[in-house]
């Protein structure tokens, strides 16, 4: 797998969730909800004002308040303010540290009353989603502390909170969860992005039974790798067709058959495979016949 590839996977998650949060934040409710609610929350937090002196701070504290602290795309596992031994900890005072658990709940129940209250209001929250409580969140912070915001640009306002992802993947990368209405476009985005992060885990790629255990030939090697990217390939570019991909048969990152044609090389130069040839007809033919099967 290429670095460009991977980071192409990370802007995509990023795009996606600056998309989704610039389609609810320009809703006229969410600026009266905020700055109705930002005193009151200003008012809770204060014990704790003097970590928040940052929008950088402010972010930590409500990814964390909101529960979203492991929910990065790549499964890491963010910075907890609270946690003495994690990266960049806030030096509490032993008083700030007893009521820093009654301040976080008491916070999170504003938060949650006020996506509930936008979510009747026909705004496209998801109230459950931690994600979107802790862009709420920031918004309630930021406001209390009088940062200006950008209320009439909701692309430009998403584009500062810099809102986390639509996808949560555990550290592991075992499971992934979403926020409601993620297409299937980002749902395969966010599979690669996980199967990464189980690989970097310590996952182990479990090959297909021997032919003997299954009664069927098994295929060579270069021929499944070619239908394992034949099917990636698919799936982003459903009309993707045989002639096209041998007419595009290409050096080009652009084309169908150009991707096809760098990453065939790539992933079989790393087994030890030369260089594929342009497949024929037939060949690619029943590469599609064959991952149709086991779609059905």
């Amino acid at each position: 797998m290429t670095d460009e590839t991977v980071e192409k996977w990370y802007r995509n998650e990023e795009e996606w969730a600056r998309q989704v949060a610039a389609s609810w934040l320009g809703h006229p409710a969410v600026r009266v909800a905020v700055e109705t609610a930002a005193p009151k929350a200003g008012e809770i937090v204060a014990p704790l004002a003097r970590h928040l002196l940052s929008q950088v701070e402010i972010t930590r504290f409500c990814w964390q308040v909101c529960g979203i602290g492991p929910s990065f795309p790549d499964g890491t596992v963010g910075p907890n303010p609270f946690d003495p031994t994690a990266p960049g900890a806030w030096l509490l005072t032993e008083e700030e540290r007893e009521a820093a658990g009654y301040i976080a709940a008491a916070f999170h129940q504003l938060v949650k009353l006020i996506v509930q209250v936008l979510d009747r209001a026909e705004v496209h929250v998801d109230a459950p989603w931690g994600s979107d409580q802790a862009l709420i969140a920031v918004l309630l912070l930021l406001v209390a502390d009088s940062y200006e915001m950008t209320w009439d640009n909701p692309v430009v306002l998403a584009d500062e909170l810099q809102p986390p992802g639509v996808s949560a993947i555990s550290p592991d990368g075992r499971t992934t969860s979403a926020r409601d209405g993620r297409p299937e476009v980002m749902a395969r985005n966010a599979d690669r992005i996980r199967k990464l992060v189980r690989e970097q885990a310590g996952g182990r790629e479990f090959r297909r039974p021997y032919a003997a255990a299954t009664g069927r030939r098994a295929q060579p090697r270069p021929t499944v790798i070619r239908r394992q990217l034949l099917k990636e390939l698919i799936a982003d570019k459903p009309d993707v067709t045989v002639q096209l991909l041998r007419t595009t048969w290409d050096h080009s990152d652009r084309t169908a058959g150009g991707w096809l044609r760098r990453e065939l090389t790539r992933r079989l130069a790393s087994e030890g495979f030369q260089a594929p040839s342009k497949p024929s007809k037939t060949t690619l033919s029943d590469d599609f016949r064959a991952l149709k099967h086991c779609a059905d």
